[in-house]
Formats: C-alpha cells, structure tokens, sequence
C-alpha cells in the first residue's frame, strides 16, 4: 500500500502536507476539466455570465453603477446567469428552426451516434433536428454566437490576424496536425459511410429473406428438411401485428408469368480461393470470395433487382450451367470482378475472361450493376453445379417478394412463415431488416472511430495550447497596451480564443480537403450480424457533406478546448504586470 501511495507522489512521512498537495491536484483536475467543458459553450453565453464572477467586466455597458445596496450586486450576478442560459436557449432553439427549414436528408448516421450514446426517453422528447443532424445544429449555434458578437462589442481581429500572419510558420506547423487529424476522420467516416450505403441499398422492401431455423446468417443455413416449394402457396390476411390487411398478401408472380412465382431459390456458400499473379502463379495469400448458386437468373435478377450490363454482351448463364469446354459459366458482381481482374493484370475481368475457383476454370457470361450493393461482392452460377462441387446440395436461402411490395406486406408475409409456416421450421425475415442487422459492424468501427478521434483530438488540443501559450509569452507587452487603448478583459479573452479557433479552422478546412480525395475509392470490408457470419463486401468511400459538416465541427472544437485556457491566462494579465 504504500508503495502505491509513493508512486502517486504521496509522501507517507508527511501525510498532512501530501494530503493537501493531492487534493490541490485533484481540485486542479476538477478545475481544468470544468474549464474545457466551458469551452465548448457558445462564446456570447460565456461572456454574458463572466459578471457573474468577475462583476467588474461588464458586457453590455460600459460601466458599473456602484451601489451601497446590499442585494444589488448578488441580483447583478443573478442576472448575468440567467442573460447567459436565455441566451443559450435562444441559440439552441434558434439553430434548430433552422435545422427544421434546411434541405437535410433525412437519412444519416448522426442519428445512430444519438442512438448509441442517449437513452431511447430522452430521444423521443428531443426535437428531431437534435437526433438526426445534431453537428449542423452546433455549426448554426456557433455561427449565430459569432453574429451575437458583433452586438455585443469590439474585438481586435485585425491585430489577431497579423500576429498569424507575422508568425506564419508556426501557425501554419500548428494547422498542419488539425489537417492530419482531421483529413483521417474524414476518411474513416467515409468508409463507414460506403458501408451504410450498402446496408440501405442491398434490402428491397418488398423482399422476405427466409433461412433455416436458427441459422444467424445464410452461411449457416440449411434448408434440407420439408417441402421448400409449397412456400410460395402461403399467405397471410393479418399483419405482424395481428390486425387484418387490406388484401391478403401472397407471393408475387413474374410479370407476365403468372405460373412463375418470384421466389428464388439460393446456395450461398463462401470460397476460400489462392490469390495469383498476372503470370498465373500463386501468391502464397489466400482470399475469401463469395458464390451464390442460383437455380433460375431471371427470377434472381428480378427479386434482387439486379440488371446486367447492357454494353458489353453480358448475359445470364445457360439451364446447363457450362459452355462446351466445360467450363463453368458465371456472372460476376462490378466489385469482385475488380478484385479477380488485379489477379490477371487488368482493372477487372469483362465478358469471356476466365479464373480458377476450387478444382474449376469458370468463365465469365456477365458483369451485374451492382454498384452500391453487397451483391457487388458475389459470383453467381447454376446452383446444381456450385451445389456439387463445394457439397452444398440442399438450398441455404429462399428470397421471395411480396405481392404488395411493401415492407408492411414483407414483414405481414415474414411473421406469418415464422409462426404458422407448419411444413418446416423458418427463419423469415424482411430482407430490408435483415441487411439492417449486418450493421453491427459499421457500429464497431464507429465506436474505434470515436476512441481514435478523442485520441487523436488531445495531440490537436495540446498542439493549439503550446502555440497560444507561447504566443501569449511573446506578446505580454502587447496585452498591456491594448487593455490602456480601452480593450477590456472579456475582449481579450475573445480576441485569443477566436485566434485559436482561426487555426483550426485553417487547418480543418485542408483536412477536409484531404480526406474528400478518398471519395470514389473501392475497398474491402465485412458485413457481420455476429459472431462467425458476416459477408465479405467491396464498398464505395462516399464523402458527403454529413461527413465534412462532422470534419469542420470536430476541428472547432479541438480549437476551443485548446484556446480556452491559454486565453484566460491572456485575460487575467495586469496593465502594469504586462508593461514591466
């Protein structure tokens, strides 16, 4: 015990001196964590509270009556309190409306950042605006602060302005760590983001994604007991609610086809294939890649929503599956026929290009639009074939589309397969919530992202504090002749903060023009709803504006957490300390 009292600096010898020195740092730690919290409120609240600790400093006039009241100056200070929270409350209402009125979409991952971190109660009571796209509700909170300040008083921009520029390489040293910073979190939100986009575009609403019961995902799956075909004569009258429909929902038929249901019958297996050089020979890495055994295209293809492309002879594998070589004729997602096209030298397989899958040679029929899509990743071919070369001969998936084309009707259909299906056990899913469930893995790399930021956001805060605290050392004499030109202390603290909020900006907006040039760019992640399944996935990075609205807001902060405290120290300078 009291090696571990030495090693936190407290002297056993002298335990009321190391008692008091501990609860000075501790009181010292409480202290500078509640100023970084203060930094973060707009400047126009601070400053219409500072009378509340330092009466003297008046905001809204230019000087104080002095009163031999004794409740005058406690109701002074009162009132300082209140203007500062009314003011909070305007800005915050203010930025909201706002918010309400912008062309926002209304889809965003902010939302699951809220869902995350605040409990469903309080979510439910707070305006959308708040829930959805909160970092454009603090950037309008932040650029409205600013107009406020306008009203409030002068502030010497111009002489911040030319100290930057007089000390420009420092400054600019200081701007390039919020670049790094802040180009990297807006090229790992742009990768989650490309991971979302799939998750929202694979799901078609009308879609019910039936495995096996138990099975957490399709890999898993097995649907080898019972007659699978009789699911297309189901239907169901009542919703998953149990309240009755409008019309019975059923399985769809082909158009034009009425004796073809919509229901296609998959093998979804997952190959782990040797990576080769453009000479043919084998790396020595392996990958894994996904194929799906389809027993008819056309019903896949119109379930999935899923086109060929039409300028390069795609087509559809024939009913026997092989050409007359033997080989293995297969379509091919955009993203995959990327991935296997490096193996060949090329920037993706085409129509007629061939590629060794298992003991195989398969030859390409088609490229499918894929684009945004998790089946981008995937190999399609006859069913029979993938079935007995890898020793899948019974159906993993059953994908159906219902005959309303509604996610009502979907999960209405779904339900009932589940609960009242009697010729075998079903997991029946809409497929559109089923994607949704792959998305724990974007929520773990939120989370990694979230620790990486704060990680990186306290080398940007002590970056900015190093630079204004010198700044502040070279300049004392300056602070002296600017509070004798009139400038009070509550203007100097602006005028210090602001400057550091300049930098960041600087620098944040470079990063943000650095992490946007990812944009477009292809890569290879997992899709996973647990443990052991999952889906290998080629993704678009997709920035936008969401996420350089995230990249601006989170370099601002880092500004005003790391000006705050070398401020104050500027404002709390004596005239005649300063001149000496």
């Amino acid at each position: 015990m009291n090696a571990l009292l030495t090693m936190i600096g407290f002297d056993t010898d002298n335990i009321s001196e190391s008692l008091i020195n501990l609860v000075k740092r501790f009181g010292t730690l409480v202290a500078t964590c509640f100023l970084l919290g203060l930094s973060l409120l707009p400047l126009a609240v601070l400053l219409l509270a500072l009378p509340a600790v330092l009466p003297q400093e008046t905001i809204l006039t230019n000087s104080i009556r002095r009163s031999r009241d004794v409740f005058s100056e406690p109701l002074r200070r009162l009132g300082a309190v209140v203007a500062s929270i009314a003011m909070l409350i305007t800005l915050i209402a203010f930025s909201v409306e706002v918010a309400n009125r912008l062309p926002l979409p209304e889809f965003s991952y902010f939302e699951t950042i809220s869902r995350m971190l605040l409990p469903d109660r309080l979510i439910q009571e707070m305006p959308l605006a708040l829930v959805r796209h909160w970092p454009y509700v603090i950037l309008l909170v932040y650029a409205t602060d600013l107009l406020a300040l306008l009203f409030i008083g002068k502030v010497p921009l111009s002489y911040n302005i030319r100290n930057l520029t007089v000390r420009w390489r420092i400054t600019l040293l200081t701007a390039l760590a919020f670049t790094v910073v802040v180009a990297l979190l807006v090229a790992l939100l742009a990768f989650v983001n490309g991971m979302n986009n799939l998750n929202q575009n694979s799901g078609v609403p009308g879609n019910v994604f039936v495995l096996s019961d138990g099975a957490l995902d399709e890999l898993f799956s097995n649907l080898a007991y019972g007659n699978i075909d009789s699911i297309a004569n189901e239907f169901t009258q009542v919703d998953e609610n149990g309240n009755l429909l409008p019309s019975p929902v059923r399985v769809k038929t082909m158009p034009g086809m009425p004796d073809k249901f919509m229901m296609s019958k998959e093998i979804y297996c997952v190959i782990n294939m040797p990576v080769r050089n453009p000479d043919g020979f084998e790396t020595g890495k392996r990958r894994f890649v996904q194929l799906r055994g389809i027993e008819d295209p056309l019903i896949a293809s119109a379930v999935h929503e899923i086109l060929l492309n039409p300028n390069d002879g795609s087509k559809w594998f024939s009913d026997a599956g092989v050409d007359a070589e033997g080989n293995v004729q297969a379509v091919l997602g955009e993203g995959v026929a990327q991935t296997l096209g490096a193996d060949q030298g090329k920037p993706r397989l085409e129509v007629g290009d061939k590629f060794e899958l298992g003991n195989r040679t398969y030859v390409v029929t088609g490229i499918m639009l894929t684009e945004g899509k998790t089946f981008g990743s995937e190999i399609w071919a006859r069913h029979t074939i993938v079935g007995n070369q890898f020793g899948k001969d019974k159906f993993t998936t059953v994908v159906l589309r219902v005959s309303d084309d509604s996610l009502v009707g979907a999960k209405a259909l779904a339900n009932h397969l589940q609960k009242e299906f009697k010729t075998l056990k079903l997991k029946a899913t809409p497929e559109v919530i089923y994607y949704s469930n792959l998305s724990r893995t974007n929520k773990q790399f939120l989370v990694a992202i979230m620790v990486v930021a704060a990680i990186m956001a306290i080398g940007g805060i002590f970056g900015v504090m190093n630079t204004m605290f010198a700044a502040i050392a070279q300049r004392i004499k300056d602070i002296g002749v600017l509070r004798i030109l009139g400038f009070k202390r509550w203007q100097i603290l602006v005028s210090f903060l602001l400057e550091s909020l300049l930098i960041a900006l600087i620098g944040g907006v470079f990063g943000v023009a650095l992490g946007s040039l990812v944009d477009g760019y292809s890569a290879t992640s997992i899709l996973s709803s647990g443990p052991g399944g999952g889906k290998s996935v080629v993704l678009r990075i997709d920035v936008t504006p969401d996420i350089i609205v995230a990249g601006i807001l989170f370099t601002m902060i880092m500004g005003r957490i790391g000006g705050l405290i070398p401020a104050l120290s500027a404002m709390r300078l004596q005239i005649l300390d300063s001149l000496r």
